[in-house]
């Protein structure tokens, strides 16, 4: 759909939403730079988180049979037990942070990047629009 460039009389209109055009642009550019780094991190963070929660459960699942088979107090079964609330304890917090960390949030981010780059060729394509515009008054 053609933006209404039919309503700019004038060269100063013109330049006036240009200017206003192109400053948001420039503001978009940097928010679609900041929001790529953060896209690109996130979903890396994710993989990495889902690799390690996967890692933990393995660890966990093997762990837990195997100490009360131990002898009790030997250094050996000491060392798993450790072993295991590490595990245990890791898990709980990475499970935790999966709101800020997860697939979810991965997600999210590259919606917003998504949107910001709609947003981009918007604007673009209406400065196009007006300078063309401009060229015919």
């Amino acid at each position: 759909m053609a933006y209404p460039v039919q309503l700019l009389t004038n060269i100063a209109d013109c330049e006036a939403v240009l200017t206003a055009n192109e400053a948001e642009l420039r503001e978009l550019q940097v928010r679609e730079a900041v929001l790529d780094l953060r896209d690109d991190k996130t979903s890396a963070t994710a993989t990495n988180t889902a690799a390690e929660l996967l890692s933990l459960d393995a660890s966990i699942a093997l762990l837990t049979p195997m100490i009360p088979t131990l002898p009790a107090g030997s250094k050996i079964r000491h060392t798993n037990e450790l072993a295991l609330r590490q595990a245990t304890r890791r898990r709980e917090d990475l499970n935790t942070a999966q709101p800020t960390r997860g697939p979810v949030a991965a997600l999210i981010q590259a919606l917003d990047l998504r949107q910001v780059q709609v947003q981009i060729a918007e604007i673009q394509q209406c400065i196009a629009e007006v300078k063309a515009h401009r060229e015919s008054l």
